[in-house]
């Protein structure tokens, strides 16, 4: 089967299992997409058993594909991007403190207490696995997905300094997560790299200060391309494109993070965007076309941002349905014995509970300093939905049987974290709204 002929069935399955929940079901999209994978790929391995060729060819070129490069060096900057387009940077700004406190510790405390908890289990259930991989797999799993627990939060009419909090701690936790997964892959086995504590921290260090300084830098850039270019809406669009693209090169080239690249160029761009909005100053007197531009067209730059939203949503929904997708074809080539399912459970318990360890100790430190609104711990705990980055590292760890182990675990977390918390986030939203006078945290 051709590349183009892949490409065509995907899509169009795809767009028929969007279409179905859409029209019938009306899950939220990423709870959606993640169904719809299932469905897809269950229905294509179905399929494969009843001896249809076309079924077998597709599985085997999906299942095929050079997914460790591909998702990590290109689509993890997307996807990330995706989401620093869709936050409020004002409120984000407004918590920066907090939110940066709340990252690094909620971020490490639960890829610590994750690892060491993952290394025991499975010793105790007869698949030992070395220390880098068991904290490997507490980096996977720690990044949660801001994009798909907001728009539950917001319907509910949650507090905005919870908003911003779950916004930012998500987004940021996303680039630590992933810096943090880069380093711990080159100690795994079979050729692990030697390091040290200082040659770690001075990786670190400069994958994160590194990206973070060029993504401001890029972000910069594409904004004044996109002032410029204010009457043109493709060339707008195409602009964040290759600023993403761009960006990811630039960043492999200088060797920093991308993903930490695309995440602070997008925040960088919505600010500045969001600054001028507010401050009313596009300088018009030093140039003619935008002062013909301002009088003619009063709240594009409103336009613009609405535009940028509407399009990065879009290409933040096709690449977690690609995703889901393309994991549970994963998922279906793999030998699945019952002693690995049977860790599933323990998995997301132990999730859940690193989770709220990690969520706990940074909110109950900083709400000796302010208060939080109510249920602030609880929703943080539960809208750490696990999501599309998650998938995207479990699915760039190296091939091997290890692969295999983390895949499965990983999935098993994420189902249930879109399933079960993903559908009851509301609820418990609901209830932190109408509690918010009480002052609990």
């Amino acid at each position: 089967m051709s590349p183009s002929e892949i490409v065509g069935i995907f899509m169009v399955l795809l767009a028929a299992l969007s279409f179905v929940n859409s029209r019938f079901f009306k899950l939220p999209p990423t709870i959606g997409t993640l169904i719809g994978g299932l469905i897809l790929a269950g229905g294509v391995a179905a399929l494969d058993l009843l001896g249809l060729p076309l079924a077998d060819s597709f599985q085997a070129t999906v299942t095929s594909l050079p997914f460790g490069t591909l998702v990590f060096d290109w689509l993890l900057g997307f996807l990330l991007f995706a989401s620093a387009i869709q936050i409020n940077v004002r409120l984000l700004f407004e918590h920066r403190l907090t939110v940066v406190a709340v990252t690094l510790l909620t971020t490490l405390i639960t890829l610590l207490t994750l690892g060491s908890g993952f290394y025991f289990l499975l010793q105790w259930a007869g698949i030992p696995v070395p220390w880098a991989a068991a904290l490997l797999f507490g980096a996977i799993v720690a990044p949660t997905d801001p994009v798909a627990a907001l728009p539950l939060l917001k319907a509910a009419g949650v507090p905005e300094k919870v908003e911003s909090l779950i916004a930012g701690e998500s987004l940021f936790n996303d680039g630590v997560g992933v810096v943090a997964f880069a380093v711990l892959v080159g100690l795994l086995p079979p050729t692990p790299q030697a390091v040290t504590l200082s040659s770690t921290l001075l990786l670190f260090a400069r994958e994160m200060l590194g990206g973070l300084a060029l993504g401001a830098i890029l972000g910069g850039v594409a904004f004044a391309f996109i002032r410029r270019a204010a009457l043109d809406e493709n060339t707008r669009l195409t602009i964040t494109l290759a600023l993403v693209a761009g960006g990811s090169a630039l960043a492999q080239r200088l060797e920093v993070s991308a993903p930490i690249t695309a995440v602070m160029s997008g925040l960088t761009l919505v600010a500045l965007l969001q600054l001028i909005r507010e401050r009313g100053d596009l300088k018009a007197q030093s140039s003619p076309r935008v002062a013909q531009w301002k009088a003619e067209n009063q709240g594009t730059l409103d336009d613009i941002r609405a535009h940028l939203y509407t399009f990065w949503g879009f290409v933040d929904y096709l690449l977690n349905a690609a995703l889901f997708t393309l994991m549970a074809f994963e998922i279906l080539s793999v030998q699945i014995g019952w002693p690995l399912l049977a860790l599933v459970p323990g998995v997301i318990v132990l999730g859940l509970a690193a989770r709220a360890l990690g969520v706990w100790l940074p909110i109950t430190l900083l709400g000796r300093r302010g208060t939080f609104p109510p249920y602030t711990r609880r929703l943080m705990i539960w809208s750490g939905l696990r999501g599309g980055v998650t998938l995207a590292l479990a699915l760039t760890v190296p091939q091997g049987e290890l692969r295999d182990t983390l895949l499965v675990l990983s999935y098993g977390v994420v189902v249930f974290s879109l399933l079960v918390q993903g559908l009851t986030i509301p609820a418990l939203a609901r209830r932190a709204t109408a509690a918010a006078g009480t002052g609990a945290a």
